[in-house]
């Protein structure tokens, strides 16, 4: 019976888990209205997550307790002794993980939705001080001060449920969908079409890493990488959080952090057997298990879901064409001087056998195997050009992101410790070999090169290895194969190349300065409410002699 009896204390711990990140999620999520169905629908889900595993844990951890200190009288079915202690841990945690995301997310979340995490986060600190002087307190009183003690508990708990919901409610009305930026380009005058004739390429990659390159590039290999080192401009990236494609590439695309273009994952999730859809997922809690075991139902963006105008119709208000192949937010696609090719065309061709070696890699429902998306797009690149006269030709390869999430370990034996000789043997060159791949696009980019053309290696995020304990985790409930990550926002990076292009190493930069440095070099103004500025330290002096930096208030 002493074992059944913490059961509810135990029970007690889970539910109150499951609350706390429910109030995390709606304000995460500012676009969730506040009604008993919404909340009830999250509640639900994170009661039979997060709350049944808080569950376990907490009387796991009451047996080890009850065990260690060899107690003779067995807690009751509500222990004053095992809440207070749970509750100080709970809140404590809440307190920690909504600070994170109130300083990690400062460019993805909306500028109202910050103060609120913060305050909500003083709540929790407050909560888990109180309940911390409470078990200290219940464990020196006397039954008649423990009734006071209880009191206060039950005060304390009502409160730190109920505080963060009048904090969410104090705040502006919430919408029921997602604020729409409207039609692209109302109201817009379109400009003189820019003069001069110099072409720029986009060589765009997916998990990409300087850290990576600079010594390969050192010990003899990627000599096209090399020459952009050596002769060219280059740079790391500050890329976004939530790090993923879509994010990541929207706010390339745009200028524009998440926050403005509205783009804060790689899709939006609906909540299991609900109307419910949240655009941001809590880190450092294994959300996205929720995702795998259906709690959470993952929806593709579309080309509709920006909330703002990308470079490529930036440009066709100008009267310049463009050519874009596979960046992410491109399906359906939509007309536009020049072409437009979806991130989703070489699921056509998902019968292309991939680069030998590479039967690691997993193929997704969704995305089809980003091997092939590599040589597809390789081949419109060559092909498409050569129809249309367009002066920015923008060309996406995920493969090597890929390639970095099953390979980095054999890549990096040292930094993972559990990597067998065979497997050495075996794997050990892939990464390197597709980085070869790479390398050799860039070599045919470079080969395209006339006059004043300029030649630009995007990489949106780097390739660091998975924390210890996501290893564990996906040994038990994913895929053990899993084992490089961006999910902490490695740098990604800039290198430029061209007569027009300067030399060296800059000074750190961020994702939203490219579209900003791309209008500079065309001649075109800049948008006011971008997020970045233009990057002249690029160019050379004698190129930026004869450019003036202009802006106009916006492109939307």
């Amino acid at each position: 019976m002493r074992y059944l009896r913490m059961l509810s204390n135990s029970a007690f711990a889970g539910l109150l888990a499951a609350v706390y990140l429910t109030w995390l999620l709606l304000h995460l999520n500012p676009s969730v209205p506040l009604s008993t169905t919404a909340i009830t629908a999250i509640l639900t889900v994170m009661v039979l997550s997060y709350g049944i595993h808080i569950f376990v844990v907490s009387y796991v951890l009451y047996v080890v307790r009850q065990i260690a200190l060899g107690e003779p009288s067995s807690p009751g079915w509500i222990s004053l002794r095992l809440l207070t202690w749970s509750a100080a841990a709970l809140s404590g945690a809440a307190a920690v993980i909504t600070w994170l995301h109130a300083s990690g997310l400062r460019t993805t979340l909306e500028p109202r939705v910050l103060p609120l995490l913060t305050r909500t986060a003083g709540l929790f600190a407050g909560a888990a001080a109180l309940f911390l002087l409470l078990a200290i307190a219940q464990l020196a009183a006397r039954r008649r001060g423990r009734a006071t003690v209880a009191m206060l508990f039950t005060l304390a708990t009502i409160t730190s449920i109920a505080a963060p919901l009048f904090v969410l409610r104090g705040t502006a009305p919430r919408e029921g969908a997602p604020h729409s930026g409207g039609e692209r380009g109302a109201g817009l005058q379109p400009p003189a079409p820019a003069s001069g004739r110099a072409r720029i390429q986009l060589v765009c990659l997916d998990g990409a890493s300087l850290e990576f390159i600079s010594p390969a590039v050192a010990a003899g290999r990627l000599p096209n990488f090399g020459r952009l080192l050596d002769r060219g401009v280059s740079m790391h990236l500050t890329t976004t959080r939530p790090t993923q494609p879509e994010p990541a590439w929207a706010s390339i695309v745009t200028g524009k952090w998440p926050a403005q273009h509205g783009i804060r994952g790689p899709a939006r999730y609906r909540v299991y057997n609900s109307d419910v859809r949240l655009d941001v997922l809590p880190d450092y809690l294994f959300f996205q298990a929720l995702v795998r075991v259906g709690l959470l139902v993952a929806e593709p963006h579309s080309s509709s879901s920006i909330r703002a105008q990308p470079l490529w119709r930036v440009l066709d208000t100008h009267g310049i064409a463009s050519g874009i192949i596979g960046l992410p937010l491109t399906h359906p696609e939509e007309p536009v001087r020049g072409f437009v090719v979806s991130d989703r065309a070489h699921l056509a061709e998902q019968g292309t056998a991939p680069r030998a070696g590479l039967d690691l890699v997993a193929r997704s429902a969704e995305r089809g195997s980003l091997l092939t998306a590599d040589a597809v797009h390789q081949r419109l690149a060559a092909q498409l050009p050569q129809q249309h006269d367009v002066r920015l030709l923008a060309v996406r390869y995920p493969g090597l992101d890929a390639v970095g999430h099953y390979y980095l370990r054999f890549a990096q034996p040292d930094a993972f410790g559990d990597v067998s000789e065979d497997e050495r043997r075996l794997y050990s060159r892939v990464l390197d070999d597709y980085y070869a791949y790479v390398d050799s696009i860039v070599g045919d980019a470079l080969a395209q090169l006339r006059g004043d053309d300029v030649l630009m290696v995007v990489s949106a995020f780097g390739m660091e290895p998975l924390p210890v304990a996501k290893r564990l985790l996906e040994r038990i409930v994913g895929d053990p194969r899993f084992t490089g990550t961006h999910e902490r926002a490695p740098d990604g990076f800039l290198m430029a190349f061209g007569a027009p292009v300067g030399s060296g190493r800059l000074s750190r930069g961020a994702v939203v300065e490219v579209v900003p440095t791309l209008l500079y070099f065309l001649g075109l103004p800049a948008g006011r409410d971008m997020d970045g500025s233009p990057r002249t330290d690029i160019f050379t002096p004698a190129f930026n002699a004869q450019r003036t930096m202009t802006f106009i208030p916006t492109y939307e």
